[in-house]
Formats: structure tokens, sequence, C-alpha cells
């Protein structure tokens, strides 16, 4: 293999992994938001992921990963639910 391909698969690698970083971060975010919400009501709770005009980028990130990680836990449980479906139209072999 030459150095090109070696490197663009090494950049990918890691562009994967910080994706996936992003949407761990996020469903942690929002794991946390929901258990604050029993306690303290889901308006307050909820406002927190929402970014402030003038917010750091840090805020924008962690909206957008817990935007990401409700968007892929979404695509996830559609496949699932269309794998489950599919799998029950199946008739039985005989």
């Amino acid at each position: 293999m030459s150095a090109r391909v070696l490197a663009v698969e090494w950049l990918a690698r890691t562009a994967l992994l910080l994706l996936w970083s992003l949407v761990a971060w996020g469903a942690l975010l929002l794991v946390l938001t929901l258990v604050d919400a029993v306690g303290e009501g889901p308006g307050p709770a909820l406002a927190r992921l929402l970014p402030a005009a003038g917010a750091s980028v840090w805020a924008w990130l962690n909206a957008l990963s817990v935007g990401l990680a409700v968007a892929v836990g979404l695509v996830v449980g559609g496949i699932t639910w269309t794998r489950r479906g599919s799998a029950q139209n199946v008739p039985p072999a005989a």
C-alpha cells in the first residue's frame, strides 16, 4: 500500500472515532438531562441543552452531539424495527 492510502485510511478511522465519540457524549448528556428532568421538570432541564446566543463552541458541540445521538438512535431503532417486522412476515419453513 502506498503512503497516501494509509494516510487516508488513518484519517477516515480517526474521523469515525470522533463521530462515535460525539454520539456517545450526546447519549450521556441526554440521559443526564432526562434524569434532571425528573427532579426539576422538563422545561429547565431541556433548556440547558440549547445553546444561548453568543455561546461557546463547546455548548454548540454539546447540542450537536445530543442531536446526533438522537438521530443515530432513530436510525438504529428504525432498522431494528424494520428487520424485526420483516422477520415476522416470513412464513415458517415446511
